[in-house]
């Protein structure tokens, strides 16, 4: 398993609620497998959290760990070299609530981008290694069983992420372009 830092930590979502302020701390001291949804009791719901159900739905290579007294999701670190433009279109895909998860090569970078649930948005990007470039990436806008959109170069790949984005398309996402 790569070390603490080579994971970028952000704060875990709660399944039930989604709310993006909720924090997910211990529970009783006795219940260590319990945690507690800090905004679920603003929701009418009950407060309580399985770590093991959270794991669950995380894509491969994202891991769980209580940092700062609150559970955090550790996504693989992006990594170095990539060009301005790259980092822009990896961020613009974030926006759109598509997890990036690197995994790093000599030649290819790999960048896989999954949305929570089994219709949601999932794909890839391929970033030349030492140029820091896209080279390629393939979205299923409406989960993995539904028919991918190819891009190939950096301008076409921005365009079919930014197409997640705009508000009038079915598979969009609330980012601004």
């Amino acid at each position: 398993m790569p070390d603490a830092d080579s994971y970028d930590w952000r704060t875990a979502p709660c399944p039930e609620c989604a709310d993006p302020a909720a924090l997910l701390v211990p529970g009783d001291s006795d219940r260590a497998d319990i945690l507690l949804c800090t905004r679920c009791p603003m929701h009418n719901r009950l407060p309580y959290r399985d770590p093991a159900d959270i794991r669950a739905h995380l894509p491969f290579g994202v891991v769980l760990a209580m940092r700062g007294g609150a559970l955090r999701i550790g996504i693989p670190a992006a990594p170095r070299g990539l060009t301005a433009y790259t980092r822009t279109v990896v961020a613009l895909a974030t926006e759109c609530g598509l997890l990036p998860v690197w995994r790093p090569s000599t030649r290819r970078h790999r960048v896989t981008l999954a949305a929570p649930g089994p219709e949601g948005a999932w794909g890839w990007m391929e970033v030349g290694a030492r140029s820091g470039k896209i080279l390629r990436a393939t979205i299923h806008p409406h989960g993995r069983s539904a028919p991918g959109i190819r891009a190939t170069g950096p301008h076409a790949v921005r365009q079919l992420v930014a197409r997640l984005s705009d508000p009038d398309s079915s598979a969009g996402c609330a980012a601004a372009d």
